[in-house]
C-alpha cells in the first residue's frame, strides 16, 4: 500500500490590512510634534510667501496631471470591459479559435457586420482621441504655461534686489558653523543673526571650504554658498520672532548639526543689540575669572577663537565675543548652558560627531575658571 503525498498548504496571503494600518499611524505620528519647525509652509517674509504660494501651486498642478493620467488609464479600461460584458456568449464562442464544438462545420462568414457594435467603434475612437488631444496636449500645455508664469513672477520678486536703508549680513558657511558678520556695525558673531522688524535685509552667502546652502524657510528659499563666489539673499521681514535655519546642502559628517537661528526684533530692541555689541566685553574682575582668562591662553583656545579687547584674535573658529549672550552652542543644536559650554570644551565629539574642534586638556579647576571666564563675555 503506497501512501500518497500530502498535499501542501496553500501559501497564505500576506496581511496588508494590518501592515497599512501600522503605516498610517507610523505617518500620523510622525506629523506629530511640539511646535512647527523649518516650516515654509508659515512664511514670515512676502518672499517666502510666494515661494510657498509657488509650492502650492505646483502641488495642486501637479494633482490635475495625476487625475488625468489616471482618467486616460481608467477610460479605455472600463469601456473595453462593458464591451466584453455586453458580447453575445454564442458570440464569443464563435468568434473565438479552437472554442467551437466537436465536429461543427462553418458555413460562411464567422460573425456578421453588426452596424450597432461599428457605431460604437468609432465613438470609442473618437473618445480616445478627445483624451489624448485634451489629457495629453492641451491640459499639460495649459499647466506648463501657468507654471512658467508663476515662476517667473516668484523669480521676479524673490530675486536679489538692493535696496535704500538696507541692512547687510555677510554670512560665511564653515565646516559646521556659520560666521555672521556685520560690515556696517562692526560686530562679528557666530551662529545666530539679529535683525530688524519691517526692514529690508540683505544677506551676503559666502563659503570658506566646500559647498553649503543657506536655508532659512520662513524667510527665505535655499541659496547655495560656494566658494570663491558670493550669493546673495534679499528680504524683508514682516513678524517677529525666533527663526531656525539649516545647511541644506550635505557638507560632511555634522552637516545635520549645522543650525543658524535668527532672531528678528523690534527696531529698538535691534538698535540695544548693535550698542551692546560693538563694544568689547568687560575686563573680568572677579579671582576665578582673572584666572579664567589666563587658562584661556595657556589652554590654547586663543589659536583658534577671537575675543575683542584682547590678545585673542584667530579666526579658525567661531567668535567668542559675544558668547555668553548667545542662546545656543556648537552651532545652534544645545542650549548655552553650564553643563553643554563644559562638555564643548573638554569632549566635543561628545556632544557634536565630526566637530573639528580638537579636546581641550585642562584639569578640573582651570576648567570651572575657565568658564567662569567665558561668562563674563556678554
Amino acid at each position: 500500500m503506497t501512501r500518497r503525498p500530502r498535499a501542501g498548504r496553500a501559501p497564505r496571503a500576506p496581511r496588508l490590512r494590518p501592515l497599512a494600518t501600522y503605516a498610517a499611524i507610523a505617518v500620523f505620528l510622525a506629523a506629530c510634534g511640539e511646535e512647527v519647525r523649518d516650516s515654509a509652509t508659515n512664511p514670515a517674509t512676502p518672499q517666502a510667501a510666494d515661494l510657498n504660494w509657488l509650492w502650492s501651486l505646483s502641488f495642486w498642478m501637479g494633482t490635475v496631471v495625476w487625475i488625468v493620467v489616471m482618467i486616460l488609464l481608467a477610460v479605455p479600461i472600463l469601456r473595453s470591459r462593458r464591451a466584453h460584458d455586453d458580447e453575445p456568449a454564442e458570440l464569443a464562442t464563435a468568434s473565438a479559435p479552437g472554442r467551437q464544438p466537436p465536429g461543427a462545420e462553418i458555413d460562411g462568414p464567422m460573425v456578421a457586420a453588426d452596424p450597432a457594435r461599428h457605431a460604437e467603434a468609432r465613438r470609442d475612437a473618437k473618445v480616445r482621441s478627445r483624451l489624448l488631444w485634451i489629457g495629453g496636449i492641451i491640459v499639460p500645455v495649459i499647466i506648463l504655461f501657468v507654471l512658467l508664469i508663476a515662476d517667473g513672477r516668484v523669480g521676479a520678486t524673490t530675486a536679489h534686489v538692493e535696496r535704500e536703508g538696507e541692512l547687510v549680513v555677510d554670512v560665511t558657511g564653515h565646516m559646521f558653523w556659520w560666521e555672521v558678520s556685520y560690515p556696517e556695525e562692526g560686530i562679528v558673531t557666530a551662529n545666530e543673526i539679529n535683525i530688524p522688524v519691517d526692514r529690508p535685509v540683505r544677506f551676503r552667502l559666502l563659503s570658506e571650504d566646500v559647498i553649503h546652502s543657506f536655508w532659512l524657510p520662513p524667510l527665505h528659499g535655499k541659496t547655495d554658498m560656494i566658494p570663491g563666489q558670493e550669493n546673495w539673499q534679499s528680504f524683508v521681514p514682516t513678524q517677529t520672532g525666533r527663526f531656525r535655519g539649516n545647511c541644506a546642502e550635505f557638507c560632511g559628517i555634522a552637516h545635520a548639526q549645522m543650525v543658524v537661528w535668527v532672531e528678528v526684533m523690534e527696531p529698538d530692541d535691534y538698535d540695544d543689540w548693535v550698542l551692546a555689541n560693538q563694544s568689547p566685553p568687560d575686563a573680568p574682575e572677579t579671582e576665578s575669572a582673572i584666572a579664567g582668562e589666563r587658562a584661556y591662553f595657556e589652554a590654547g583656545c586663543a589659536a583658534c577663537h577671537a575675543i575683542d579687547g584682547t590678545a585673542s584674535v584667530a579666526r579658525v573658529g567661531p567668535d567668542l565675543t559675544n558668547l555668553a549672550s548667545r542662546g545656543t552652542l556648537a552651532a545652534g543644536i544645545v542650549p548655552n548652558t553650564r553643563d553643554n559650554l563644559r562638555e564643548l570644551i573638554i569632549d566635543p565629539w561628545g556632544l557634536k560627531p565630526g566637530n573639528p574642534m580638537p579636546p581641550t586638556i585642562i584639569d578640573d579647576d582651570e576648567l570651572d575658571a575657565l568658564l567662569d571666564y567665558l561668562e563674563t563675555l556678554q
